[in-house]
C-alpha cells in the first residue's frame, strides 16, 4: 500500500472511531430530551440569528425534503419556529425558541466540557496541527463539494443533447 493510501486509511478509521465517540457521549443527551439524532442534530445547527431552510440543509449535509419533515417535528414540539425572513417574503427563517435555545445551551455546555476534557489532555502542539488539518480539510470539501456542485450543473444540462444524439443514432 502506497504511504499516502495508508495514511488516508488510517484517517478514515480513526475518524469513524473517533465519530463513534462523540455519537455516543451525544447519545443519552437526546435520548433523555426524546429527540432522534437527526432532530437534535438540526437543532443544535441552528444559530440564534437563525437560518433558512436551504442553508440550513447545506449546513447538514441533508435534503431539503428530509430537513423540512425534521423542522416540522421540532415546531410541533415547540423547540423552533418558523418566521417570514425579513429581506425576502418567499423565504423562511428556522429560528430555535426559548425551550430549543435552553435544550442546544445544556446539551452543548456538556458536550464542550467533554470535548475540552479530551482535547486538553493532547499536548499544545497536537492541539495546534489537528486544529490546522481538520480546519484545511473543510476548506477543501468546501471547495470540492462547489466544483461537484458545477459539474452535476453542467451534466444536468447535457443528458438532453446526449439522449438526442443517442436516438440519432438509434
Amino acid at each position: 500500500m502506497l504511504p499516502l493510501e495508508d495514511d488516508t486509511s488510517r484517517f478514515i478509521t480513526t475518524w469513524m472511531q473517533l465519530r463513534q465517540i462523540i455519537q455516543a457521549a451525544n447519545f443519552n443527551r437526546f435520548q433523555q430530551a426524546g429527540l432522534s439524532a437527526t432532530q437534535f442534530m438540526t437543532l443544535n445547527a441552528i444559530p440564534e440569528t437563525g437560518l433558512i431552510l436551504s442553508d440550513l440543509a447545506r449546513r447538514l449535509n441533508l435534503s431539503p425534503a428530509t430537513l423540512n419533515a425534521t423542522v416540522n417535528s421540532l415546531e410541533e414540539r415547540g423547540l423552533v419556529r418558523r418566521t417570514r425572513h425579513t429581506e425576502d417574503a418567499r423565504k423562511v427563517n428556522i429560528k430555535a425558541t426559548t425551550q430549543g435555545m435552553a435544550l442546544q445551551n445544556s446539551t452543548s455546555s456538556e458536550f464542550h466540557a467533554f470535548m475540552a476534557g479530551i482535547f486538553h489532555q493532547m499536548s499544545k502542539t497536537r492541539r495546534k496541527g489537528l486544529l490546522a488539518g481538520l480546519e484545511q480539510m473543510v476548506k477543501l470539501s468546501a471547495e470540492n463539494q462547489k466544483s461537484l456542485e458545477l459539474t452535476r450543473r453542467m451534466d444536468d444540462a447535457a443528458p438532453a443533447t446526449h439522449s438526442a444524439r443517442l436516438s440519432r443514432k438509434q
